[in-house]
């Protein structure tokens, strides 16, 4: 039996949401079916590939890495990478020769109805650094479910009757920490939602480093945070499922919550709102307000229309495209490094002849 290798996978969870795991979905469904299926990821992801065979976590001296995660990379590459280096020299080396690898941080190639394309990052440490993304039409989203695993730790934690909100707090201090709300604001948010709601109970989900209260959570919220990372993303799937409702900043972790197929109020800069309806590969219920710091009153109101399906009466600003931050600027430099990234890669690929994985450049 052949085998066929994707990851280590390293970047942004948004982009492992969007941009890999339907992909590698796809493949392992239609492409590699009969062969032996192997996924390497962050610790508790194998929810994401259900299709694997195997699924091999990180080991513990790449998890204990403050890296600031960047779409397939991570930023100051040439410090981290070499790390990551050297965990795919592992796996290739435990692994048969004729292994294929599909490695997200190097540029690879894979054949879809007879015709070759790219994906990856080239030339990730200098300044022609240039990241090819798998297109949304070569890959298979489907609904994201909890394994047996995370739902028997739920039902010790929680009874299956009890509905949830969930609260996302979004917290980064490296990496857009422009995209995090106030504390003060969710700890008013969290009090308001325990008097309105009191039939239902507030789950604060996220990860450790990641967001607020990972030194604990309001009084009488569930902890969907600390718990081992093993676990903690299959349990807080498994949640979602008990859920009415997920509510945060933006982040690559509501994307998650959308293939859980939970609905979601979420808000962000203005230009973000388009990015995000597009990225809603289900079509779940999703509300997004376009402003970065909106008033808790404003977020409440979300909810309550949310949850009363009465979504369609929100009235959004008109002037969604004015955040003059995050304007487009097509510069010189982003001109040149297309044109450099798109000419080797040509060059490459006539004199390599890859077919299908990683292109030894």
């Amino acid at each position: 039996m052949k085998t066929v290798f994707f990851g280590p996978f390293l970047g942004e969870f948004g982009w492992e949401i969007s941009y890999w795991q339907g992909w590698v979905r796809k493949m392992c469904k239609e492409k590699y079916g009969s062969w032996r299926k192997i996924v390497a990821s962050y610790a508790g992801r194998a929810p994401f590939y259900p299709d694997a065979d195997e699924f091999w976590p990180h080991p513990k001296e790449i998890t204990d890495l403050n890296i600031s995660q960047r779409n397939y990379i991570a930023d100051f590459w040439k410090n981290v990478g070499p790390a990551f280096e050297k965990l795919l020299k592992k796996y290739r080396e435990s692994l048969p020769q004729d292994t294929i690898f599909y490695v997200p941080f190097k540029m690879n190639v894979y054949n879809l109805n007879n015709k070759n394309y790219l994906f990856g990052v080239f030339a990730a440490d200098s300044f022609l650094s240039k990241v090819f993304s798998i297109p949304f039409e070569h890959q298979i989203f489907e609904e994201l479910n909890p394994t047996q695993a995370g739902l028997g730790f739920l039902r010790q934690k929680l009874n299956p009757e009890k509905r949830i909100i969930a609260v996302f707090p979004r917290c980064r201090t490296i990496r857009r920490p422009d995209k995090n709300w106030q504390k003060g604001k969710y700890d008013h948010l969290i009090k308001v939602l325990q008097e309105k709601y009191p039939n239902h109970i507030v789950g604060i989900f996220g990860a450790p480093r990641g967001a607020y209260y990972c030194d604990g959570v309001p009084k009488g919220c569930i902890d969907f945070i600390n718990i081992d990372e093993d676990l903690r993303l299959d349990v807080q799937l498994a949640a979602l499922k008990q859920a009415d409702l997920a509510v945060g900043s933006v982040s690559g972790s509501l994307l998650a919550v959308l293939m859980a197929k939970c609905p979601v109020a979420e808000w962000g800069f203005g230009v973000s709102k388009e990015r995000t309806l597009r990225h809603n590969f289900l079509k779940t219920k999703l509300v997004y307000w376009p402003e970065i710091d909106p008033p808790t009153e404003k977020v409440v109101s979300l909810i309550e229309l949310v949850l009363k399906d009465k979504d369609k009466e929100i009235i959004y600003p008109e002037n969604l495209n004015k955040d003059s931050e995050h304007k487009k600027n097509i510069s010189l430099n982003l001109v040149l490094r297309e044109i450099c990234a798109r000419l080797f890669l040509f060059y490459i690929l006539k004199v390599k002849k890859t077919k299908e994985g990683i292109i030894e450049l």
